[in-house]
């Protein structure tokens, strides 16, 4: 005979003479339901298949709701910077005012030129024997040597033959004759007047100028009749800023002497060259630093030139307006 278990319909065939005349016990092997079987009346009809009951439904199990991975987006990497160019050349900056020298390395930097800076002329000149640059920056003030000692040192060695010299401002030493720098600068004309001189060394490499970007025209404003100004005139002392070089050898070089002699005091004297500005007297408060400059001056200069120019008392007062304009 066929039993079901009444808890998960599952179906068994057990033998007639195993089920007594009280029925049998019978566990469910699948859910594990006691259940009671009773024999079958064999004078009885089978039970047709409409007329058994119906199994149990089982109830449905929600089944827990699982979470979709979330889809991972690739994350936007910058790019990378581009890596800097490498130098053309290496230079040594002999310079004590730091906001100068750094001025002055940031300058070669863009033209691809890198530089060391040094305060001390002992420093620097260990460093030139060292590792030989090609270009050497001599500032006003070093310690243990000064700018014209250095120079007459590269000039001498043969080691350093190669080594282009540039003085921007002048020590209390005198140059030595035969070993001065190739080129001299004024420290007003720092650091651009270098460009001029890179280019005729042959150093580095000129800076690409950066794209001009578009002015945004200014909105129309309505037509009024205005007053017409009259043009203002430029003072003359603007005129007298930069000097014009002579045409005559020994005039140039007594004008350029002049403007070392001048360059060394006022940059040893600065404050009172400015308080002396102000009061509209610079030769007068500097007469005895332009005296001591003068016999220097004297040693080099004819006294045929002397006599008919004061190139001293001249560069001072062009730098006193150069300086108030």
């Amino acid at each position: 005979m066929i039993a079901a278990c009444p808890q998960c319909q599952t179906r068994f065939r057990l033998a007639r003479e195993k089920i007594g005349p009280q029925g049998a016990r019978i566990r469910c092997s699948s859910c594990q339901t006691v259940f009671r079987v009773q024999a079958p009346d064999p004078a009885a009809p089978p039970t047709p298949p409409e007329a058994r009951p119906s199994p149990i439904a089982k109830p449905a199990v929600a089944k827990p709701a699982v979470a979709k991975p979330a889809i991972a987006r690739p994350i936007a990497t910058p790019p990378a910077p581009a890596k800097p160019l490498p130098p053309l050349a290496c230079a040594i900056i002999a310079e004590p005012d730091p906001e100068l020298a750094k001025r002055l390395a940031d300058f070669l930097t863009r033209w691809r030129i890198a530089s060391e800076i040094f305060d001390d002329g002992g420093d620097a000149l260990l460093q030139m024997f060292r590792c030989p640059p090609q270009l050497l920056v001599l500032g006003a003030g070093l310690s243990s040597f000064s700018a014209p000692k250095l120079a007459e040192i590269a000039k001498r060695s043969g080691e350093l033959a190669g080594v282009k010299l540039v003085q921007v401002a002048i020590a209390a030493e005198p140059p030595v004759s035969g070993y001065e720098a190739d080129e001299m600068l004024e420290p007003e004309d720092l650091p651009g007047g270098l460009s001029a001189l890179l280019v005729k060394f042959g150093l580095g490499a000129r800076p690409a100028a950066a794209p001009a970007m578009p002015v945004p025209a200014p909105p129309r404003a309505p037509a009024v009749a205005a007053p017409v100004a009259a043009p203002v005139a430029k003072p003359a002392a603007a005129k007298a800023m930069r000097p014009v070089p002579s045409s005559d050898p020994e005039i140039a070089a007594a004008e350029r002497l002049a403007r070392i002699a001048v360059s060394d005091v006022i940059l040893y004297n600065e404050p009172k060259f400015a308080a002396a500005i102000t009061a509209g007297n610079v030769v007068k408060a500097l007469a005895v630093e332009l005296e001591e400059a003068r016999q220097h001056f004297n040693s080099r200069v004819s006294p045929i030139l002397r006599q008919n120019r004061d190139f001293l008392r001249e560069e001072l007062e062009r730098r006193a307006a150069l300086r108030k304009t």
